[in-house]
């Protein structure tokens, strides 16, 4: 037996190929296949449910039609009690009558009513009447019969609806009015109670002949192949193509069928299912979709059931299966043909291909041939890039001299992202060009790291050297600090809060070109850099400054600064001030890091200066504020005696001024109110002239006391107003109406209360009574009011 790996090129390609397309081909097949049958039963069982569906809902439509029916005897006979007794039956006979006789499905018509409904002084709770249409050998027959004199049956249809009340439809029945089994018809009744004040009354109902149904399922054939049955809500066949089995139960008759797919919830419930299942009428496994029938508002619906066999179902799929059958095979043949061609054109240049490598694989690259390249398939791709490798490494070749010789700076291509030879030769030359940037790089952080230490043991001493003179400690900082950054100018502002409502930032120093510069000048909290820098606590480095920000100025001209820096001197979270410099070169991160540690170093510096500075100050203003309360006790001691004095003068006063206010109150009338009229207070002789009390007054306007109603709207009214707004007293004799319905007179004078913007607080009239000596004829219409 042959090894597969010890196959040809071509005939493993032939063999791979066909085995894996064959296998492709038959799981796909297999699988459209298994879809197919899937959606097409899919497919039919919602098409059966649709027809189940419609056709449920004609049966609906059809039994419904005679329910309804049945409603209408009941609706229109449930006014019975409002009847004579004695016309009682005369009405409802033909109420019967007439819809049995239009009614050629109804076997029968009838009515019960209880006997304490019709007669007023029945008072038993059970007897009742029945009266009865029947339909006989073609003729209607009219009965009456008394019924449950000794108590209802408690097991009976009717003691059931009596009960709950609640419309209803019998389970299909064989019955016979003239007990001939022989005559016997498969009936149904639906029963409508009658209620009168929600109290049953009676029930009226109908006999529905099933007969149609019967004719209306064995007209419904689905597809054309199936056929279809009626149930009623206890599994009673009403309609089936086997006549043998109306009246017949099918859980009697199928009983394992129906246990097996619990069809007794479904049909009971009136809930919707399919399943397959075998099906003796059609010899064959079938689909079964059931659909529910609602029956007017009873709680017991009917099924209808739609049954098609499966042979049709899959009918579809098997065509599609044998049409991809032929297919697969064609499409197999054709694959093995087109494969034989494919395998030849592939093998043939993979034989040069492979002596070309074989060359390659001893390390004899100098005396191998390129190879010639024809077309752009697979093969010519492969001639490209051996053809490429050839190349790429007799380059490698020569970088690797080239790094051993210690040329780092030259540049090479790797033959692609996944060149390993390449890629270890360019790691090799980034570590040695690595490692002596390391090198370079360690020496400059040394030297960085000596200038910062050197200046800041510099600093130091600046520091520790003028730490009794603000003056001299900040001109010596930034004197040394703008020549240790060789910077060109620098200035110092410190905190300045002997104000403390108003703090401000003075520049205690300035320093540019190798000399002191004598520069005052004041910085608000927050004002311009300085001050956002001082509010912001931290440094601002800018390369892109304002033309007109600053000027650097020397024997050679101007010119704007490149670089500035503010950093500020800060300490604990506290800002003692702002250190600002500036300089044509740029501040590199470890100046700007190195200018905040010297920051800090000078605020702790002028923490300390300030500190003394104040203490002396406040040493100082001990001494002189002594001596000036000393002097300002002496003259308290004198205010006190005055004050004392004064302040028994304002009691006397206060005595006398109560007594007049006092005497003023039981001698005037006073009315008080607000700048709308409305009143406020009215004393108790203002109560006792107009005879209201002083709650019945309070909040509403004052017009309510005047004597002429009309004059509220004259022009001698809003002058009044004008006047008392203007601050003067209004004077005169008013004739005011009192509570009984008489008026009063009084006289005085009516002055309004300012406040500081001249707006009317209150207006005050304080008037005497003068009803006595002044006749209500002597006073015109202005002193009818002001």
């Amino acid at each position: 037996m042959i090894s597969f790996r010890n196959l040809k090129i071509r005939q493993k390609v032939l063999l791979l190929i066909m085995t894996i397309t064959s296998a492709i081909y038959i799981v796909s097949f297999g699988y459209i296949t298994l879809r197919m049958s899937e959606k097409a039963q899919r497919d039919a069982g919602e098409m059966a449910h649709m027809q189940a569906r419609e056709y449920a809902n004609q049966v609906t439509s059809e039994i419904n039609k005679d329910f309804n029916l049945s409603r209408g005897i009941g609706w229109a006979l449930q006014n019975f009690p409002d009847y004579p007794l004695e016309i009682t039956e005369d009405i409802i006979s033909p109420v019967l009558y007439e819809f049995l006789n239009r009614n050629s499905g109804f076997y029968s018509t009838w009515i019960s009513l209880e006997l304490n409904s019709l007669l007023p002084d029945y008072t038993l709770s059970h007897g009742r009447v029945r009266y009865t249409w029947v339909r006989e050998n073609g003729e209607l027959i009219y009965q009456r019969d008394t019924l449950n004199l000794e108590g209802d049956d408690e097991g009976s249809l009717y003691a059931r609806i009596k009960s709950q009340k609640q419309e209803t439809i019998t389970n299909p029945y064989w019955y016979s009015y003239s007990d001939n089994e022989d005559d016997q018809m498969l009936e149904v009744s639906p029963c409508i109670p009658i209620l009168i004040n929600g109290q049953f009354a009676g029930l009226a109902g109908t006999d529905i002949i099933l007969e149609r149904f019967q004719e209306l399922v064995l007209s419904i054939r689905p597809f054309g192949v199936g056929y279809s049955y009626l149930l009623s809500n206890d599994g009673t066949y009403v309609g089936h193509p086997n006549p043998d089995f109306l009246g017949e139960n099918i859980a009697q008759l199928r009983e394992e069928y129906f246990e097996r797919f619990a069809l007794s919830q479904t049909i009971s419930q009136g809930e919707s299912t399919s399943h397959f299942a075998f099906s003796d009428n059609l010899n064959e496994d079938a689909l079964i979709t059931y659909a529910p029938i609602q029956i007017g508002d009873t709680d017991t619906p009917w099924s209808f059931a739609v049954v098609i066999p499966q042979s049709f179902i899959t009918a579809e799929a098997n065509r599609i299966f044998y049409r991809s059958l032929i297919i697969v095979v064609l499409g197999l043949l054709i694959l093995l043909y087109a494969t034989y061609l494919i395998a030849n054109h592939i093998t043939r240049p993979l034989e040069k291909t492979t002596a070309v490598i074989g060359k390659i694989a001893t390390g004899d690259i100098n005396n191998v041939k390129e190879l010639k390249v024809e077309g752009k398939d697979e093969n010519a791709q492969m001639a490209v890039s051996l053809n490429k490798l050839l190349l790429g490494l007799k380059a490698t070749a020569g970088f690797a001299e080239k790094i051993g010789k210690g040329q780092l700076d030259t540049s090479f291509e790797k033959l692609g992202d996944n060149d390993v030879l390449g890629s270890a030769l360019l790691n090799m030359r980034d570590s040695l060009d690595k490692a002596r940037e390391e090198e370079e790089k360690r020496k400059a952080e040394d030297t960085i790291r000596n200038w910062t230490t050197n200046g800041l043991a510099r600093f130091a001493d600046i520091l520790r050297l003028n730490n009794d003179n603000l003056e001299e400690l900040s001109f010596s900082a930034i004197k040394n600090l703008v020549q240790y950054m060789d910077a060109n100018q620098g200035g110092l502002f410190v905190l300045n809060d002997d104000n403390k409502n108003e703090p401000f930032l003075e520049m205690t120093a300035c320093y540019a070109y190798d000399r002191k510069k004598y520069i005052t000048r004041k910085v608000n909290i927050g004002e311009g850099l300085t001050g956002a820098c001082f509010l912001e606590k931290k440094p601002i480095l800018m390369t892109d400054i304002p033309q007109d920000y600053m000027r650097i100025t020397s024997g050679l001209g101007d010119e704007s600064p490149n670089c500035l820096l503010l950093v500020p001197l800060l300490m604990n979270e506290e800002v003692y001030g702002v250190i600002e410099l500036a300089s044509f070169k740029k501040f590199e991160p470890y100046h700007v890091e190195f200018i905040e540690k010297v920051a800090e170093n000078i605020a702790g510096t002028l923490s300390s200066v300030k500190i003394s500075i104040r203490t002396a100050y406040l040493l100082e203003q001990s001494q002189q504020q002594a001596e000036e309360m000393r002097a300002q006790e002496e003259e308290m001691r004198q205010n006190m005696e005055e004050m004392h004095a004064t302040q028994e003068e304002m009691a006397r006063k206060d005595k006398d001024l109560q007594a007049l206010v006092e005497t003023s109150e039981a001698m005037f009338c006073v009315l008080e109110y607000d700048k709308d009229g409305k009143i406020l207070t009215l004393n108790h002789n203002f109560e006792k002239v107009s005879g209201y009390p002083e709650s019945e007054l309070q909040g509403k306007h004052h017009s309510v006391v005047f004597d002429n109603p009309d004059w509220e709207k004259s022009d001698n009214y809003h002058k009044f107003w004008e006047l008392l707004r203007s601050g003067k007293a209004v004077k005169g004799a008013l004739r005011r109406k009192s509570k009984d319905g008489g008026y009063f007179i009084i006289k005085g004078v009516t002055k309004a209360h300012l406040d500081e913007y001249g707006q009317i607080e209150k207006v005050v009239e304080l008037t005497i009574d003068i009803t006595g000596e002044v006749s209500a004829s002597s006073l015109n219409a202005s002193d009818n009011s002001k």
